[in-house]
C-alpha cells in the first residue's frame, strides 16, 4: 500500500471514479427507469462500457513510461487465424496487429492484439452477483492468455467471499471491485482493494 504523498495520488482518482459511477447507480429516478426497463434509460451495455473505459484510462496511467498499455479488443492466436472472445480490457506490450476506427479523436478504439503480447485480460462487470461469474469466459480465454482477472464496479457486501471463491474455482486468477452496495445500505468504497489492484498491474511491468 502506498504511503505519504503516493496514497492520495492514487486514492483521489479512485474516489472520483467511484463518485461518477455511483451517480448512475443510486439516483432514485435512474433506478426507477431501470426497475421498469423503461424507455429513456441508459442501457446496461453503455454503463458497463463507461466503467471499463475509465478503468483502461487508469491502467494506462499506471503503466506510463513502461512498454505496456491497456486496450479494448480481441486477442489473435500465433497464426492470426483464431481470435478470442471480446476482451473488455487487455493489458499488453505496446503494438497491435490492427485496430478499428482508432484515430486522433476516435469514437471507437478497438484493437486486435497478438496473444504473445498479452499479459492479462480483465472481464468487467457492472453489478456482480455470485451466479453471474461466467465459466465460459475463462474457458474461451485460457488458450490465449494465462492471467484472467475479474473486476466489478460493485457487488453486494455479503457476496464478496462467495464471488471470490467461485471465480477462483472457475479459473480466474484475481477478483477486484470498486465498492460494495445493496439497496438496503450505503455504498462502501474499498480503496484497499484498489491499492492491491494497482500493485498487481504495476507488477506486470517488472
Amino acid at each position: 500500500m502506498p504511503g505519504g504523498t503516493g496514497r492520495p495520488l492514487l486514492e483521489g482518482p479512485y474516489r472520483a471514479m467511484v463518485e461518477d459511477l455511483l451517480t448512475w447507480r443510486i439516483d432514485p429516478y435512474i433506478r426507477g427507469l431501470e426497475s421498469k426497463k423503461a424507455k429513456g434509460r441508459i442501457l446496461p451495455f453503455v454503463r458497463g462500457l463507461k466503467f471499463s473505459a475509465q478503468l483502461i484510462y487508469k491502467i494506462r496511467g499506471f503503466l506510463f513510461g513502461t512498454n505496456l498499455t491497456a486496450s479494448w479488443g480481441h486477442l489473435l492466436d500465433e497464426e492470426e487465424n483464431l481470435c478470442s472472445c471480446e476482451c473488455d480490457i487487455i493489458i499488453h506490450k505496446e503494438g497491435h496487429i490492427a485496430k478499428w476506427n482508432g484515430n486522433d479523436e476516435p469514437i471507437m478504439d478497438f484493437k486486435f492484439v497478438g496473444q504473445e503480447k498479452a499479459l492479462a485480460v480483465i472481464s468487467c462487470k457492472s453489478y456482480l452477483r455470485t451466479s453471474d461469474v461466467d465459466i465460459e469466459y475463462c474457458e474461451e480465454m485460457k488458450p490465449f492468455v494465462n492471467k484472467i482477472w475479474l473486476f466489478a464496479e460493485c457487488c453486494g457486501p455479503r457476496s464478496v467471499k462467495n464471488i471470490n471463491e467461485r471465480a477462483m474455482n472457475l479459473g480466474y486468477e484475481k477478483f477486484w471491485y470498486l465498492y460494495t452496495w445493496s439497496k438496503q445500505g450505503s455504498p462502501q468504497p474499498k480503496s484497499n482493494v484498489w491499492f492491491q489492484f494497482v500493485e498487481e498491474v504495476k507488477k506486470l511491468a517488472e
